[in-house]
């Protein structure tokens, strides 16, 4: 495994950790500043700033819900676009999701493009699909 690639690996690698344990400040620390989000209901954040915030939203209520917190990363892969530009694909899956009514398994793909910063690589836009 090349390098770069075992860097991007670690970036996700935090992704799950810093999800899974509700530290959506170290979680945020992970994308660039001008990051663009869309998230899997269609929402879109055009800044690492709004981002964070509505995440610790919905970190907030996953909390006070008591939600299992079983996310991860599958099947990523990656394809260098050039020496500081990578495009990743991931397959998410939460694994025993409570909604009001049931549990479930849930699961989606992540396609994000990743740029060589000061030797770290960064998420720079993500969409999220379920």
């Amino acid at each position: 495994m090349k390098k770069e690639e075992k860097k991007i690996r670690k970036v996700f690698t935090d992704y799950v950790v810093f999800w899974n344990n509700h530290e959506i400040d170290k979680w945020g620390v992970l994308f660039t500043e001008d990051t663009k989000f869309i998230t899997w209901s269609g929402g879109r954040y055009d800044s690492n700033k709004a981002n964070i915030e509505s995440h610790k939203k919905a970190h907030k209520f996953l909390q006070e819900s008591k939600q299992n917190m079983t996310y991860q990363l599958d099947d990523i892969s990656m394809e260098f676009l050039h020496d500081d530009i990578a495009l990743v694909y991931a397959t998410w899956i939460w694994t025993d999701f409570k909604t009001d009514d049931n549990v479930e398994d849930r699961s989606g793909y992540l396609t994000m493009v990743l740029v060589k910063s000061d030797d770290r690589w960064l998420i720079k836009t993500t969409q999220n699909t379920r």
